[in-house]
């Protein structure tokens, strides 16, 4: 699909400002860093609210799991008293092996799942299909669930130790129709002949409409990220199809480049700061498809607020986007899982959507083009592209 870079007339409150700029003196400020992980140092590094997953780069990994690595997972596939395996379990773990070579894409090589089956064959769960909260369970509902799995598999022989997490499919036509991620809390463990387990994905029907990328959805949660799609309403008002986070078979399902410096994906120096008032950055930013280079520009906004840029290209992961060029959004740790804590700036001068695209999956940024918010006093231009980067100045007024 071919698509046009729309060039703008400034507005005269954003060519003021400009002028303004020139006035006041800016500074430009050095790049700042950060550590992606824990003990975050960079003053954009924003904290995360409260133990669920969130936004924030504090993830707690003695309950989460921690995403750098090789991570060995466990597969058991399941059936129940009312429904009987479907099918041989190889069509299963083939739909959904992909995910791991989509993840080592997005990480840049940082990490790999390596799946494999502690119990190549169905085994039996001791409760009907309907018996555990099928598309939304409680967290109770769903830590039976994961329970009574690896108790069967345990029973069927499994040795469960060694693994960092597991995924539990279900067999097709069962009753259990929605994937979800569970991770443990220590107050409720759950144990298994003498194994902890701590992290687990449980996929139900809902698999074979979404594919492998549900995986690469549902694993990013057991590594803290939330929800980016809307529990209510026009699930896709966030972030249209820019994060597999937000719609698993969206156009342009690269994990967005915040949750990538989250991930410890994207490292300290490919992150530039802007947190000052009266300060500015330009910086040429990598497309998040491509290893190296700088990902980020962003700009603090409040404790728990950041506007951030970065480029996006039609490649690798993100080969079917529907536009290319820079995308901003905005970032506030304190919002919840659902509830849009990433929200990708609609711009007013976009191509009109094209077939299978909406209007947020347009809101790429082109050079010339500037975005300003007064009540941020925050601005964006974009100065330059090429098939690789972006250029991009940051003004903090």
């Amino acid at each position: 699909m071919r698509f046009r870079l729309y060039r703008t007339q400034r507005p005269l409150l954003v060519s003021a400002l400009c002028a303004l700029a020139a006035l006041l003196a800016l500074t430009t400020v050095p790049a700042q860093h950060a550590h992606a992980v824990n003990g975050s140092t960079s003053p954009c590094a924003l904290q995360g609210q409260g133990t669920t997953v969130n936004e924030g780069q504090n993830t707690n990994y003695t309950q989460f799991l921690n995403p750098l690595g090789t991570k060995n997972i466990g597969v058991v596939y399941v059936d129940f008293p009312d429904v009987a395996g479907a099918g041989d379990v190889a069509d299963y773990y083939n739909l959904l092996s992909p995910a791991a070579d989509w993840v080592w894409n997005a990480s840049y090589g940082k990490t790999w799942l390596k799946m494999r089956p502690v119990v190549n064959r169905w085994v039996r769960m001791p409760s009907a299909s309907n018996a555990y909260g099928t598309s939304s369970p409680t967290y109770q509902q769903h830590s039976r669930y994961v329970a009574d799995a690896l108790r069967a598999a345990a029973d069927a022989g499994a040795d469960l130790a060694g693994y960092d997490m597991f995924y539990i499919v279900s067999t097709a036509h069962s009753q259990v129709s929605g994937s979800h991620a569970w991770y443990w809390t220590p107050s409720q463990p759950i144990v298994v002949k003498g194994t902890t387990i701590r992290s687990a994905v449980t996929f139900g029907t809902d698999m074979w409409h979404w594919g492998y990328k549900v995986a690469a959805h549902e694993t990013a949660h057991a590594f803290g990220a939330p929800d980016l799609y809307a529990f209510s309403g026009d699930q896709h008002r966030y972030v249209g199809g820019w994060d597999v986070m937000g719609h698993v078979t969206g156009a342009a399902p690269q994990y967005f480049g915040w949750l990538s410096w989250k991930f410890g994906w994207t490292g300290d120096d490919q992150v530039v700061c802007v947190w000052q008032n009266r300060t500015q950055n330009t910086a040429a930013l990598n497309g998040v498809e491509y290893t190296g280079g700088t990902k980020l520009l962003v700009v603090k906004t409040g404790a728990t607020t950041a506007y951030v840029a970065e480029a996006r290209r039609k490649a690798h992961n993100d080969s079917g986007a529907c536009s290319s060029g820079v995308v901003l959004y905005k970032v506030d740790t304190s919002v919840a899982n659902g509830q849009g804590p990433i929200r990708v700036v609609p711009n007013p001068n976009a191509a009109a959507p094209t077939a299978g695209c909406g209007t947020l999956d347009m809101a790429a940024w082109q050079p010339g083009q500037t975005f300003y918010d007064r009540a941020a006093n925050v601005q964006f231009t974009v100065r330059s592209a090429d098939a690789y980067n972006s250029t991009v100045n940051a003004i903090k007024w």
